[in-house]
């Protein structure tokens, strides 16, 4: 079984359960009244003390004193034993609370985004991980994220990148829609020259409404291909325009909250086989976890680069701790609203 330890603040490792043990005997200053209220024998609790301060190469407790008393460093010991038990109960916490949660992806697109071959290929490679999917408008695409509503969005560029980690996917024409009698219906394509004399509508509030106006005979539409694909009609045509500005397809995320599912999904989307995928076979770790105790090369060299910059933390809690990994977002609404009751 693998033993929880904690990092102090000067960078030592120890194990929670002694750092326990410590700060229950701190608590009470009396060896037997802490051992009944951790359910041990008074032998095994002073075995734990006396292994932590050999670990730590101090004396914690004044054994000169007629009472049991902390010495300087048992004192300085405990503010950071009560942050290493802390952090191992939240690290307990969110682990039981990961494996009870239901093990799913929220997919958000704006209109025009087909996700189809994708989660194909997710439901062929992970089956038991479902996709959940959120259809919505381009105003929200970010927002969805922000909200919690979606783990990652297909966007159309541009957006508010601040926070985000955006990877682009491919161009869209723009076409130009206009009535089927028009005459723009006799070209295969156009330029804006060819349009010229045309009244445009361009980033309409309500594309099937405006598509409306235009099978009515007012003025011509500029959209991307697959939103005009989504609207046709009979009465209307498009065509590409040739020179006209194209847009963009990406996906995003928010970059502090990256899983492996959402590692994987990305790598599917951006083509990544079987054969080639970086994912391990499962899909329910933190992406970032499984970087910081792989000790990849990449690291290894950036640490030869500066040797002054600070090694990543060796466990979870440390790195939660130090800023190198966050924990996942229900947690940290967890701990929000914990905070809002007064629970610590």
């Amino acid at each position: 079984m693998t033993v929880a330890r904690a990092v102090l603040s000067g960078g030592i490792t120890v194990d929670v359960t002694l750092l326990k043990h410590f700060a229950q005997v701190a608590e009470e200053l009396h060896f037997s009244r802490a051992a009944k209220t951790l359910n041990i024998s008074r032998q095994a609790l002073s075995k734990s003390v006396k292994q932590l301060e050999a670990e730590l190469g101090v004396e914690l407790f004044d054994r000169s004193a007629d009472t049991t008393q902390l010495t300087d460093a048992g004192r300085a010991l405990l503010a950071d034993a009560r942050a290493g038990i802390a952090e191992e109960r939240l690290r307990v916490e969110a682990v039981a609370e990961a494996e009870a949660a239901p093990s799913s992806l929220a997919i958000a697109f704006v209109p025009g985004v087909t996700v189809g071959k994708w989660t194909l290929a997710w439901e062929k490679r992970h089956p038991t991980v479902a996709l959940r999917f959120a259809p919505g408008t381009e105003d929200d695409a970010v927002s969805v994220l922000w909200d919690g509503i979606a783990d990652l969005s297909f966007v159309r560029l541009p957006v508010v990148r601040k926070g985000l980690s955006v990877i682009p996917l491919y161009e869209e024409t723009t076409v130009v829609v206009a009535p089927k009698d028009h005459p723009i219906a006799a070209f295969d394509s156009l330029t804006l020259a060819d349009l010229a004399d045309e009244s445009i509508a361009r980033d309409p509030e309500s594309v099937p409404d405006a598509v409306e106006l235009v099978a009515a005979g007012v003025g011509v539409l500029l959209l991307p291909q697959s939103v005009a694909r989504l609207h046709t009609r009979k009465d209307v045509v498009a065509r590409p325009v040739t020179d006209a500005p194209t847009t963009e397809i990406a996906i995003a995320w928010i970059e502090d909250d990256l899983t492996a599912p959402m590692e994987e999904f990305v790598g599917i989307v951006r083509g990544r086989t079987v054969a080639s995928s970086r994912a391990s076979g499962t899909v329910d770790a933190p992406a970032r976890a499984q970087k910081e105790t792989s000790g990849s090369s990449a690291q290894n060299k950036e640490q030869k680069k500066d040797p002054k910059k600070k090694p990543a933390a060796k466990n979870t809690a440390a790195a939660i701790r130090s800023g190198i990994v966050r924990p996942a977002p229900h947690v940290r609404r967890a701990e929000k609203a914990k905070k809002k009751r007064g629970i610590r």
